[in-house]
């Protein structure tokens, strides 16, 4: 039996279940992103199947060949929003679009640290941006920004299990639907734990 034909099903399914983490979501919510490689470097080259889909991009473990997973989590590790990107698009392009329905205070990394994205998202009394300043900025926090800060390690858990243990990251399939299958079916399963 084929199990790709039944992934708009499983789409579906995934977005109801990020409608209702919304509606009941935490107020501190994290967002990233996180690689998704659809080959190994050395045979992007030769890598057809995901041709026209994938690009290059670059991530703190460097270059890769494939997709990006933009991800956002509330502090309970409930899934809230996804969207995928190519490889080489920015982090700060696709943070607005992610979260543009959700409310609460957001934690991110240095990478989305920008005076006009903290002032485009901000509603007041609604929704706020902490972007954890990079190492070289003369910029103090308080000490409740440092603890929020200390929770975003809460997404890297997300992006953890989604990889190792329900096999979002693969080169097996042999079809785009057979990898986009994947990525929602193993988003879903990791959605229902």
């Amino acid at each position: 039996m084929n199990i790709n034909r039944f992934f708009l099903l499983a789409l579906l399914i995934l977005k109801i279940i990020l409608g209702a983490n919304s509606k009941n979501s935490h107020p501190i919510k994290h967002t990233d992103s996180t690689d998704i490689p659809v080959c190994l470097n050395k045979n992007a080259n030769h890598h057809n199947t995901m041709k026209g889909l994938s690009s290059w991009g670059h991530s703190g473990k460097g270059l890769f060949y494939g997709f990006k997973l933009h991800l956002t989590s509330d502090l309970n590790r409930k899934i809230l929003s996804i969207s995928f990107a190519f490889g080489n698009v920015g982090d700060r392009k696709m943070f607005m679009k992610l979260n543009k329905d959700l409310e609460g205070i957001f934690v991110a990394d240095a990478g989305y640290t920008l005076k006009k994205l903290e002032k485009e998202f901000r509603i007041e009394h609604k929704r706020i941006l902490f972007a954890k300043p990079r190492k070289n900025m003369k910029k103090i926090i308080t000490f409740f920004q440092k603890k929020l800060y200390d929770t975003r390690m809460i997404i890297e858990l997300n992006f953890r299990n989604l990889k190792m243990f329900h096999g979002l990251v693969t080169s097996l399939p042999r079809s785009i639907n057979g990898y986009l299958a994947n990525y929602i079916y193993s988003i879903l399963a990791y959605a229902l734990r």
